[in-house]
C-alpha cells in the first residue's frame, strides 16, 4: 500500500489549495462527491458562497493574510 501525499498552499490573501487524494467531510461526517477533482480551493477568508469551497471572494473583501512558515515560530 503506497502513501498519497496531499499537498496543501496557503496562498497569500487567498484559499488554501489542496491537492492529492483528498477526503472532505462535513460536521456531520457527510462527503462531498470530488469524484475526478485533483485539487480543490478551500475558503479562508470566510466570504464564499460556496464554503467551504473558495469563489473569489477574497478579492471583493480585501481578504488579508500572508501566512508563512517563519510566521509560525
Amino acid at each position: 500500500m503506497s502513501e498519497e501525499v496531499v499537498k496543501i498552499t496557503v496562498r497569500p490573501n487567498g484559499p488554501l489549495r489542496v491537492e492529492g487524494h483528498i477526503v472532505l467531510t462535513d460536521a456531520d461526517g457527510k462527503e462531498w462527491d470530488l469524484t475526478g477533482k485533483p485539487a480543490v480551493s478551500l475558503c479562508r477568508c470566510g466570504a464564499s458562497e460556496k464554503r467551504p469551497f473558495c469563489d473569489g471572494s477574497h478579492n471583493k473583501v480585501g481578504f488579508q493574510c500572508s501566512a508563512s512558515p517563519a510566521l509560525l515560530t
